[in-house]
């Protein structure tokens, strides 16, 4: 079976309050979307298109030749954007999983999850959802006797739907060949005038199996929306670093001081005291002291 990728990185990213496009935004000294690709690389998915739009110059030249491009002129929703990747999909089989450009942390594992349970249940459509505390902004998920039926994103719901907890996280699978049928029935009667991709829910409920993949992992599968969220998002996945380090037998003085990138090695018996930095292409051997306020830059250290 094939397996592809669409990344929808074609917005401006406009609460960002930035000229850079949101999806290259530096997320631990990484552009966001390449997070993503190399997760789809490491789940086995090699054949991956973005769709561009904003900027899309700047994008290009940081991922290069290593993914396949169309273009979103003009903006006109989701839906609209991948349709407009229509000429990566329309001739492959298997299924398709789109992802949104924002969100770095979702890892393999998810990923495979997603298409195994997917492929297991028979279904045509499948879109990931999580249950959180405040669910505003986002899309809710609308049940009929435990199916899913429909996604109302946050400006169309009502009062009670605005209750609701289960959101959708904008990634999804879906059976290749049913994928361009299905956009060209979305319809653009909505308060925003736009082709919402979550329309594709509603139309195909009624005559194939569409189901939700429930993820527990609400953090992972975040969107990066603004500056906030996204220091919101590198403090607890910092957080997680640090965590492993010190299981692994590194001696963190006051960890929450302390920032290493996810591309660090560090051995065991090693000890970081406070406000150090440690990036890049850096691998620290058993033994080592670094003494409070270091910066270390791909192993060397900035005075």
């Amino acid at each position: 079976m094939n397996f592809n990728a669409i990344i929808l990185a074609a917005g401006k990213g406009t609460r960002m309050k930035s000229d850079l496009p949101k999806c290259v935004f530096p997320f631990f000294g990484k552009p966001m979307i390449t997070y993503i690709i190399n997760s789809c690389h490491k789940a086995g998915i090699e054949d991956i298109c973005v769709v561009v739009g904003h900027k899309k110059e700047e994008i290009m030249k940081i991922l290069n030749n290593t993914v396949e491009y169309a273009c979103q002129e003009e903006q006109l929703g989701t839906g609209h954007a991948v349709l407009c990747a229509k000429d990566f999909y329309s001739n492959k089989d298997g299924v398709t999983l789109i992802f949104p450009g924002d969100m770095p942390l979702i890892d393999y594992h998810t990923i495979n999850d997603l298409v195994n349970q997917h492929i297991n249940s028979g279904n045509y459509l499948t879109v990931v959802t999580t249950i959180v505390d405040n669910p505003t902004g986002y899309g809710r998920i609308l049940r009929k006797s435990g199916q899913i039926t429909k996604i109302v994103e946050e400006k169309d719901a009502t009062q009670n739907q605005k209750q609701i907890k289960e959101i959708n996280t904008g990634l999804y699978c879906i059976n290749t060949d049913i994928l361009k049928d299905a956009l060209l029935k979305i319809k653009n009667d909505n308060s925003k005038h736009e082709y919402y991709l979550t329309d594709i829910i509603e139309i195909l409920s009624t005559t194939k199996k569409v189901n939700a993949f429930l993820a527990n992992n609400d953090f992972k599968l975040t969107g990066i929306n603004d500056l906030y969220a996204l220091a919101e998002v590198e403090k607890k996945y910092q957080q997680v670093i640090n965590e492993n380090h010190m299981l692994n037998g590194v001696h963190l003085i006051n960890p929450d001081s302390i920032l290493i990138e996810d591309t660090v090695v560090i051995e065991p018996s090693v000890t970081i005291d406070a406000f150090s930095i440690i990036r890049g292409n850096t691998k620290i051997k058993s033994g080592t002291y670094i003494e409070p306020f270091s910066l270390i830059v791909d192993g060397k250290k900035i005075k």
